[in-house]
């Protein structure tokens, strides 16, 4: 995939936005803005690119599902850091590799860990 984020990364750096609509890659800048050899590099990996921005919008999700029910102000220990980045790590590798459904697989075990030790965490403050 290492193409598709230097594409990616271009188009970041020059200003295009591309973004997901229905399913498929939509370039939010005029054409005329977007250089050639830059558009026949996006038109070569669309599918490659496609499954990125798929992966991202997963990932995207899955924080902020976190987010909603994790209250900023909780504070996990180091060692429930270290099983999140874990984790992390697996659905970075799998979004490199332009697996989604390991990255949709990963970030259900992210949320599952996320809420298990949110409620952990909850408890010691009841208790």
């Amino acid at each position: 995939m290492e193409p598709v984020i230097d594409l990616l990364t271009k188009c970041e750096r020059l200003g295009i936005r591309l973004e997901l609509q229905d399913d498929r890659v939509v370039c939010l800048t005029p054409r005329r803005e977007v250089p050639d050899d830059l558009a026949e590099g996006l038109r070569e990996h669309k599918s490659e690119i496609l499954t990125r921005l798929q992966c991202d919008r997963i990932i995207r999700e899955t924080l902020d599902a976190v987010n909603d029910v994790c209250p900023i102000r909780w504070s996990p220990t180091p060692g429930d850091w270290c099983r999140l980045d874990e984790i992390q790590l697996r659905i970075d590798a799998a979004r490199d590799r332009g697996d989604i459904e390991m990255v949709r697989w990963e970030c259900r075990n992210y949320e599952q860990e996320a809420q298990q030790i949110f409620r952990r965490w909850t408890a010691s403050k009841v208790g």
